[in-house]
Protein backbone atom coordinates (compact mmCIF):
# COMPACT_ATOMS: atom_id res chain seq x y z
CA UNK A 1 0.00 0.00 0.00
CA UNK A 2 2.79 2.85 0.91
CA UNK A 3 4.26 1.98 -2.60
CA UNK A 4 0.77 2.49 -4.12
CA UNK A 5 0.79 5.55 -2.53
CA UNK A 6 4.23 6.79 -3.44
CA UNK A 7 3.78 5.78 -7.00
CA UNK A 8 0.40 7.78 -7.18
CA UNK A 9 2.11 10.72 -5.67
CA UNK A 10 5.14 10.60 -8.68
CA UNK A 11 2.09 9.95 -11.18
CA UNK A 12 0.33 12.77 -10.10
CA UNK A 13 4.06 14.91 -9.44
CA UNK A 14 4.93 13.71 -12.89
CA UNK A 15 1.02 15.03 -14.25
CA UNK A 16 1.54 18.18 -12.60
CA UNK A 17 5.00 19.25 -14.23
CA UNK A 18 3.24 18.78 -17.61
CA UNK A 19 0.53 20.31 -17.12
CA UNK A 20 1.96 23.00 -15.62
CA UNK A 21 4.84 22.97 -18.96
CA UNK A 22 2.34 22.96 -20.94
CA UNK A 23 0.20 26.15 -19.57
CA UNK A 24 3.98 27.72 -19.48
CA UNK A 25 4.90 27.20 -23.40
CA UNK A 26 1.43 28.22 -24.36
CA UNK A 27 1.58 31.65 -22.37
CA UNK A 28 4.82 31.92 -24.19
CA UNK A 29 3.84 31.67 -27.18
CA UNK A 30 0.76 33.89 -27.08
CA UNK A 31 2.89 36.67 -25.78
CA UNK A 32 4.98 36.30 -28.69
CA UNK A 33 2.21 36.26 -30.97
CA UNK A 34 1.03 39.39 -29.20
CA UNK A 35 4.42 40.92 -29.06
CA UNK A 36 4.78 40.27 -33.04
CA UNK A 37 1.34 42.01 -33.68
CA UNK A 38 1.70 45.02 -31.70
CA UNK A 39 5.15 45.29 -33.23
CA UNK A 40 3.53 45.39 -36.87
CA UNK A 41 0.32 47.30 -35.99
CA UNK A 42 2.81 50.37 -34.54
CA UNK A 43 5.37 50.24 -37.20
CA UNK A 44 2.30 50.27 -39.93
CA UNK A 45 1.70 53.78 -37.98
CA UNK A 46 4.90 54.58 -38.53
CA UNK A 47 4.32 54.46 -42.14
CA UNK A 48 1.46 57.60 -41.54
CA UNK A 49 0.20 59.80 -43.59
CA UNK A 50 1.57 62.58 -41.35
CA UNK A 51 4.16 62.25 -43.26
CA UNK A 52 2.91 64.53 -46.18
CA UNK A 53 1.81 67.29 -44.50
CA UNK A 54 3.65 70.25 -44.09
CA UNK A 55 4.20 70.20 -40.16
CA UNK A 56 5.04 66.69 -39.98
CA UNK A 57 6.25 65.83 -36.26
CA UNK A 58 8.42 62.34 -35.67
CA UNK A 59 8.07 62.87 -32.11
CA UNK A 60 4.00 63.09 -32.45
CA UNK A 61 4.42 59.82 -35.04
CA UNK A 62 5.81 57.85 -32.24
CA UNK A 63 3.50 58.57 -29.66
CA UNK A 64 0.87 57.30 -32.09
CA UNK A 65 2.94 53.59 -32.86
CA UNK A 66 3.79 53.36 -29.25
CA UNK A 67 -0.29 53.45 -28.82
CA UNK A 68 -1.33 51.62 -31.67
CA UNK A 69 1.03 49.17 -30.06
CA UNK A 70 -0.58 49.41 -26.65
CA UNK A 71 -4.27 48.99 -27.83
CA UNK A 72 -3.16 45.54 -30.18
CA UNK A 73 -1.19 44.45 -27.20
CA UNK A 74 -4.81 45.04 -25.43
CA UNK A 75 -7.04 42.89 -27.62
CA UNK A 76 -4.52 39.69 -27.15
CA UNK A 77 -5.29 37.42 -24.42
CA UNK A 78 -1.88 35.88 -22.56
CA UNK A 79 -3.18 33.14 -19.81
CA UNK A 80 -6.91 34.63 -18.91
CA UNK A 81 -5.07 38.08 -18.38
CA UNK A 82 -5.31 41.31 -21.33
CA UNK A 83 -1.31 42.36 -22.10
CA UNK A 84 -0.61 46.04 -21.30
CA UNK A 85 2.22 47.82 -22.75
CA UNK A 86 3.74 50.85 -21.04
CA UNK A 87 3.36 53.63 -23.77
CA UNK A 88 6.14 55.98 -22.29
CA UNK A 89 8.69 56.98 -24.16
CA UNK A 90 11.62 54.55 -22.05
CA UNK A 91 8.81 52.00 -21.79
CA UNK A 92 7.61 48.73 -23.76
CA UNK A 93 7.68 50.63 -27.15
CA UNK A 94 10.78 51.79 -28.82
CA UNK A 95 11.17 53.48 -32.09
CA UNK A 96 14.39 54.15 -33.92
CA UNK A 97 16.51 52.43 -36.95
CA UNK A 98 18.29 49.21 -38.10
CA UNK A 99 21.88 50.36 -38.80
CA UNK A 100 24.72 48.84 -40.04
CA UNK A 101 27.88 48.57 -37.20
CA UNK A 102 30.40 49.69 -39.17
CA UNK A 103 32.65 47.60 -37.08
CA UNK A 104 30.98 44.21 -36.49
CA UNK A 105 28.63 43.99 -39.93
CA UNK A 106 25.71 43.37 -37.55
CA UNK A 107 22.47 45.29 -37.78
CA UNK A 108 21.87 46.95 -34.77
CA UNK A 109 18.73 48.90 -33.59
CA UNK A 110 19.23 52.76 -32.50
CA UNK A 111 16.48 54.50 -30.98
CA UNK A 112 15.45 57.90 -33.02
CA UNK A 113 16.29 61.18 -30.65
CA UNK A 114 14.87 64.39 -31.87
CA UNK A 115 13.57 64.84 -35.18
CA UNK A 116 14.89 61.56 -36.75
CA UNK A 117 12.33 60.11 -38.51
CA UNK A 118 11.91 56.11 -36.96
CA UNK A 119 11.22 53.27 -39.16
CA UNK A 120 11.43 50.32 -36.76
CA UNK A 121 9.28 49.46 -33.73
CA UNK A 122 10.73 46.85 -30.64
CA UNK A 123 8.01 45.53 -28.38
CA UNK A 124 9.02 44.06 -24.80
CA UNK A 125 5.93 42.23 -23.85
CA UNK A 126 6.23 41.34 -20.13
CA UNK A 127 4.25 38.85 -17.66
CA UNK A 128 6.31 39.32 -14.70
CA UNK A 129 6.13 39.46 -10.91
CA UNK A 130 7.70 43.02 -10.54
CA UNK A 131 5.03 43.99 -12.70
CA UNK A 132 2.53 41.92 -10.31
CA UNK A 133 1.11 40.04 -14.00
CA UNK A 134 3.30 37.03 -13.63
CA UNK A 135 1.47 34.05 -15.53
CA UNK A 136 0.02 31.88 -12.49
CA UNK A 137 0.80 28.06 -12.76
CA UNK A 138 -1.65 26.55 -10.02
CA UNK A 139 0.00 23.55 -9.64
CA UNK A 140 3.66 24.46 -8.91
CA UNK A 141 2.69 25.07 -5.22
CA UNK A 142 3.74 21.33 -4.93
CA UNK A 143 7.36 22.34 -6.35
CA UNK A 144 7.95 25.89 -6.45
CA UNK A 145 6.45 29.68 -6.41
CA UNK A 146 2.63 29.52 -7.84
CA UNK A 147 4.07 31.65 -10.97
CA UNK A 148 6.26 32.66 -13.84
CA UNK A 149 8.02 34.95 -15.40
CA UNK A 150 7.19 35.26 -19.33
CA UNK A 151 8.61 37.77 -22.08
CA UNK A 152 8.64 38.11 -25.45
CA UNK A 153 10.24 40.21 -27.59
CA UNK A 154 9.50 41.44 -31.32
CA UNK A 155 10.78 44.07 -33.98
CA UNK A 156 9.13 45.41 -36.49
CA UNK A 157 10.45 47.55 -39.70
CA UNK A 158 8.72 49.55 -42.60
CA UNK A 159 11.05 50.03 -45.81
CA UNK A 160 10.83 52.25 -48.21
CA UNK A 161 13.36 50.97 -50.85
CA UNK A 162 10.37 49.62 -52.73
CA UNK A 163 11.05 48.52 -55.95
CA UNK A 164 7.64 46.77 -56.79
CA UNK A 165 4.95 44.73 -55.42
CA UNK A 166 4.61 40.88 -55.13
CA UNK A 167 1.33 38.68 -53.95
CA UNK A 168 1.94 37.44 -50.40
CA UNK A 169 0.32 33.75 -49.60
CA UNK A 170 -1.58 34.07 -52.68
CA UNK A 171 -3.18 37.06 -51.54
CA UNK A 172 -4.05 40.05 -53.96
CA UNK A 173 -1.81 43.20 -54.04
CA UNK A 174 -3.29 46.32 -52.49
CA UNK A 175 -4.22 48.16 -55.92
CA UNK A 176 -6.24 50.15 -57.76
CA UNK A 177 -6.13 49.79 -62.06
CA UNK A 178 -5.66 53.31 -62.49
CA UNK A 179 -2.61 55.38 -63.79
CA UNK A 180 -1.94 58.81 -63.06
CA UNK A 181 -0.42 61.47 -65.41
CA UNK A 182 2.96 62.04 -63.25
CA UNK A 183 4.03 65.23 -65.32
CA UNK A 184 1.73 67.24 -68.00
CA UNK A 185 3.46 67.96 -71.44
CA UNK A 186 3.39 71.67 -70.63
CA UNK A 187 5.73 71.08 -67.66
CA UNK A 188 7.74 68.51 -70.04
CA UNK A 189 8.20 71.00 -72.17
CA UNK A 190 8.97 73.43 -69.56
CA UNK A 191 11.71 71.39 -68.16
CA UNK A 192 13.51 70.88 -71.46
CA UNK A 193 13.38 74.73 -71.72
CA UNK A 194 15.66 74.74 -67.92
CA UNK A 195 18.21 72.54 -69.24
CA UNK A 196 21.48 73.31 -70.05
CA UNK A 197 21.32 71.84 -73.41
CA UNK A 198 18.02 73.95 -74.44
CA UNK A 199 18.40 76.89 -72.44
CA UNK A 200 18.25 80.30 -74.53
CA UNK A 201 16.89 78.28 -77.69
CA UNK A 202 13.89 79.27 -79.79
CA UNK A 203 12.51 77.95 -83.37
CA UNK A 204 14.38 78.40 -86.07
CA UNK A 205 11.88 81.59 -87.17
CA UNK A 206 13.47 82.93 -83.68
CA UNK A 207 10.32 82.94 -81.91
CA UNK A 208 9.95 81.46 -78.31
CA UNK A 209 7.26 77.85 -79.07
CA UNK A 210 3.50 78.50 -77.65
CA UNK A 211 2.80 77.31 -73.88
CA UNK A 212 0.72 74.13 -74.19
CA UNK A 213 -1.75 74.47 -71.37
CA UNK A 214 -1.33 72.21 -68.21
CA UNK A 215 -3.72 69.77 -66.93
CA UNK A 216 -3.38 68.40 -63.52
CA UNK A 217 -0.25 66.13 -62.63
CA UNK A 218 0.89 64.19 -60.00
CA UNK A 219 3.82 66.56 -60.24
CA UNK A 220 2.37 69.11 -60.49
CA UNK A 221 -0.62 69.05 -57.90
CA UNK A 222 0.81 66.77 -55.30
CA UNK A 223 4.46 66.79 -55.42
CA UNK A 224 4.56 70.69 -55.82
CA UNK A 225 1.09 70.95 -53.26
CA UNK A 226 -0.71 73.18 -55.74
CA UNK A 227 -3.77 70.84 -55.83
CA UNK A 228 -6.91 71.94 -53.97
CA UNK A 229 -7.48 70.51 -50.24
CA UNK A 230 -11.53 69.96 -50.07
CA UNK A 231 -11.25 66.90 -48.32
CA UNK A 232 -9.68 64.57 -45.39
CA UNK A 233 -9.88 61.50 -43.90
CA UNK A 234 -10.84 60.15 -40.37
CA UNK A 235 -8.84 57.38 -39.28
CA UNK A 236 -11.38 56.35 -36.94
CA UNK A 237 -14.45 55.56 -38.78
CA UNK A 238 -12.80 54.95 -41.63
CA UNK A 239 -14.51 57.44 -43.76
CA UNK A 240 -14.08 60.48 -46.33
CA UNK A 241 -14.37 63.90 -44.93
CA UNK A 242 -15.46 67.10 -46.42
CA UNK A 243 -12.70 68.74 -44.68
CA UNK A 244 -9.36 70.32 -45.08
CA UNK A 245 -6.44 68.05 -43.92
CA UNK A 246 -3.69 69.32 -44.73
CA UNK A 247 -3.03 66.96 -47.96
CA UNK A 248 -3.24 68.07 -51.33
CA UNK A 249 -5.49 66.50 -53.89
CA UNK A 250 -5.59 65.81 -57.73
CA UNK A 251 -8.54 65.59 -59.79
CA UNK A 252 -8.09 63.05 -62.28
CA UNK A 253 -10.57 62.63 -65.78
CA UNK A 254 -10.16 59.09 -67.52
CA UNK A 255 -9.51 58.92 -70.89
CA UNK A 256 -12.53 58.03 -73.31
CA UNK A 257 -12.11 57.92 -77.25
CA UNK A 258 -12.66 61.48 -78.43
CA UNK A 259 -9.16 62.41 -77.29
CA UNK A 260 -9.69 64.91 -74.87
CA UNK A 261 -6.42 66.82 -73.95
CA UNK A 262 -7.65 67.12 -70.24
CA UNK A 263 -7.41 63.23 -69.91
CA UNK A 264 -4.34 62.70 -66.95
CA UNK A 265 -5.62 59.27 -65.90
CA UNK A 266 -6.28 55.53 -67.44
CA UNK A 267 -7.97 52.38 -66.44
CA UNK A 268 -5.26 50.21 -66.42
CA UNK A 269 -5.66 46.33 -68.42
CA UNK A 270 -3.34 43.08 -67.60
CA UNK A 271 -4.11 41.10 -70.52
CA UNK A 272 -6.51 42.38 -73.54
CA UNK A 273 -9.69 41.07 -72.10
CA UNK A 274 -10.96 42.67 -69.19
CA UNK A 275 -14.81 42.06 -68.66
CA UNK A 276 -16.91 44.64 -66.25
CA UNK A 277 -17.23 41.86 -64.02
CA UNK A 278 -13.26 41.32 -64.04
CA UNK A 279 -12.71 45.57 -63.37
CA UNK A 280 -15.37 45.73 -60.64
CA UNK A 281 -13.60 42.62 -58.73
CA UNK A 282 -10.09 44.60 -59.37
CA UNK A 283 -11.37 47.54 -58.04
CA UNK A 284 -12.51 46.00 -55.01
CA UNK A 285 -10.03 43.27 -54.38
CA UNK A 286 -6.77 44.42 -56.10
CA UNK A 287 -5.08 42.25 -58.22
CA UNK A 288 -4.43 39.11 -57.92
CA UNK A 289 -1.45 36.58 -58.84
CA UNK A 290 -3.84 35.05 -61.37
CA UNK A 291 -4.12 38.59 -62.78
CA UNK A 292 -0.65 39.23 -62.64
CA UNK A 293 0.70 36.06 -64.99
CA UNK A 294 1.33 38.16 -67.84
CA UNK A 295 4.19 39.76 -65.90
CA UNK A 296 5.14 36.83 -64.43
CA UNK A 297 3.39 36.96 -61.32
CA UNK A 298 4.50 40.48 -60.30
CA UNK A 299 5.21 44.20 -60.83
CA UNK A 300 8.83 44.94 -60.80
CA UNK A 301 10.61 48.88 -61.72
CA UNK A 302 14.42 47.61 -60.74
CA UNK A 303 14.97 47.24 -64.50
CA UNK A 304 13.34 50.46 -65.35
CA UNK A 305 9.69 51.50 -66.57
CA UNK A 306 6.98 48.73 -67.83
CA UNK A 307 4.72 49.26 -70.66
CA UNK A 308 0.82 48.44 -69.87
CA UNK A 309 -2.26 49.01 -71.42
CA UNK A 310 -4.71 51.85 -70.78
CA UNK A 311 -8.50 51.80 -71.62
CA UNK A 312 -10.32 54.37 -73.06
CA UNK A 313 -14.07 54.87 -72.85
CA UNK A 314 -14.10 52.37 -70.00
CA UNK A 315 -18.16 51.96 -68.87
CA UNK A 316 -18.68 54.22 -65.64
CA UNK A 317 -21.09 52.07 -64.34
CA UNK A 318 -18.11 49.31 -64.23
CA UNK A 319 -15.62 51.92 -63.30
CA UNK A 320 -17.44 54.76 -60.69
CA UNK A 321 -19.69 52.38 -58.52
CA UNK A 322 -17.08 49.50 -57.61
CA UNK A 323 -14.65 52.98 -56.56
CA UNK A 324 -17.86 54.35 -54.29
CA UNK A 325 -17.50 51.14 -52.37
CA UNK A 326 -13.40 51.50 -51.70
CA UNK A 327 -13.95 55.13 -50.87
CA UNK A 328 -11.26 56.27 -48.37
CA UNK A 329 -9.49 52.76 -48.42
CA UNK A 330 -5.15 53.41 -48.88
CA UNK A 331 -4.34 51.37 -52.43
CA UNK A 332 -1.51 52.04 -54.70
CA UNK A 333 -1.71 53.47 -58.29
CA UNK A 334 0.44 53.76 -60.83
CA UNK A 335 2.24 56.80 -62.61
CA UNK A 336 2.80 57.02 -66.85
CA UNK A 337 4.64 59.81 -68.64
CA UNK A 338 3.56 59.36 -72.06
CA UNK A 339 1.15 57.29 -74.13
CA UNK A 340 1.48 55.72 -77.40
CA UNK A 341 -0.93 55.31 -79.97
CA UNK A 342 -4.09 56.44 -81.72
CA UNK A 343 -5.79 58.63 -78.70
CA UNK A 344 -9.15 58.05 -80.29
CA UNK A 345 -8.22 54.34 -80.00
CA UNK A 346 -9.91 51.73 -77.57
CA UNK A 347 -6.52 50.77 -76.02
CA UNK A 348 -3.18 53.23 -75.29
CA UNK A 349 0.11 51.72 -74.51
CA UNK A 350 1.43 53.39 -71.69
CA UNK A 351 5.05 54.79 -70.52
CA UNK A 352 4.14 53.33 -66.60
CA UNK A 353 7.34 55.43 -64.61
CA UNK A 354 6.44 54.33 -61.01
CA UNK A 355 3.81 53.93 -58.23
CA UNK A 356 2.41 55.68 -55.49
CA UNK A 357 -0.08 55.06 -52.79
CA UNK A 358 -3.77 57.40 -51.66
CA UNK A 359 -7.29 57.29 -51.68
CA UNK A 360 -10.00 58.13 -53.37
CA UNK A 361 -12.03 60.57 -52.00
CA UNK A 362 -15.15 61.21 -54.60
CA UNK A 363 -16.38 59.86 -57.81
CA UNK A 364 -18.76 61.67 -60.65
CA UNK A 365 -19.71 60.33 -63.93
CA UNK A 366 -19.21 63.15 -66.87
CA UNK A 367 -20.54 61.05 -69.15
CA UNK A 368 -21.30 57.27 -69.97
CA UNK A 369 -17.88 56.49 -70.15
CA UNK A 370 -15.89 59.38 -68.78
CA UNK A 371 -15.14 59.88 -64.64
CA UNK A 372 -13.82 62.76 -62.80
CA UNK A 373 -12.21 61.01 -59.57
CA UNK A 374 -10.70 62.94 -56.77
CA UNK A 375 -7.30 61.66 -55.63
CA UNK A 376 -5.68 62.30 -52.64
CA UNK A 377 -1.86 60.57 -51.66
CA UNK A 378 -1.73 58.41 -48.44
CA UNK A 379 1.57 56.08 -47.09
CA UNK A 380 1.24 52.99 -46.69
CA UNK A 381 3.09 50.11 -45.42
CA UNK A 382 2.23 46.68 -47.00
CA UNK A 383 3.90 42.93 -46.71
CA UNK A 384 2.94 43.07 -50.80
CA UNK A 385 5.99 45.54 -51.30
CA UNK A 386 9.39 44.33 -52.55
CA UNK A 387 12.28 45.92 -51.66
CA UNK A 388 15.93 46.33 -53.36
CA UNK A 389 18.93 44.77 -51.36
CA UNK A 390 21.67 46.92 -50.97
CA UNK A 391 23.94 44.37 -52.39
CA UNK A 392 21.43 44.65 -55.90
CA UNK A 393 20.33 48.11 -55.78
CA UNK A 394 22.41 50.60 -53.91
CA UNK A 395 21.25 53.44 -55.23
CA UNK A 396 17.68 52.78 -54.95
CA UNK A 397 15.18 55.66 -54.76
CA UNK A 398 13.23 55.88 -51.89
CA UNK A 399 9.13 55.49 -52.03
CA UNK A 400 7.69 58.02 -49.98
CA UNK A 401 4.25 56.79 -50.43
CA UNK A 402 4.58 52.97 -50.13
CA UNK A 403 6.87 50.87 -47.47
CA UNK A 404 7.52 47.50 -46.98
CA UNK A 405 6.38 45.85 -43.44
CA UNK A 406 7.69 43.33 -42.09
CA UNK A 407 9.20 41.49 -38.81
CA UNK A 408 12.81 41.55 -38.53
CA UNK A 409 13.63 39.41 -35.73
Amino acid sequence: MPALALALVAVLGGAALVVDRLALDTSKAELRTAAEAAALAAARELANDDRLRPDFDPAALQMKARFAAARIANENVIATERLTLNTESNGDVRCGRLLTDPVTGETVFVESEGKDEPTTVVVNARRTSDRDSAVPLPFRTLYAPTDADVVAVAEASINFGVIGLRPVDELSIPTLPLAILSKSVAEQDSSAEKSPATHGSSSKSGQTKPRRPSVASWSRDIEQRRGPDRFGYDVSTGEVTNAADGIPEITLRTASRSGDSTTNAFVLALTGDVTQDILRRQICDGWSTDDLQPLGGELLFDRGPLTLAGLRGVNCNAFGDPLRKVLGQCRVVFLYDREVGDKRASVASLHISGMVAGRVMSVREISDCECEIVFQPAVMATRSAVTSSEESEPGCEKNKYVANLRLTN
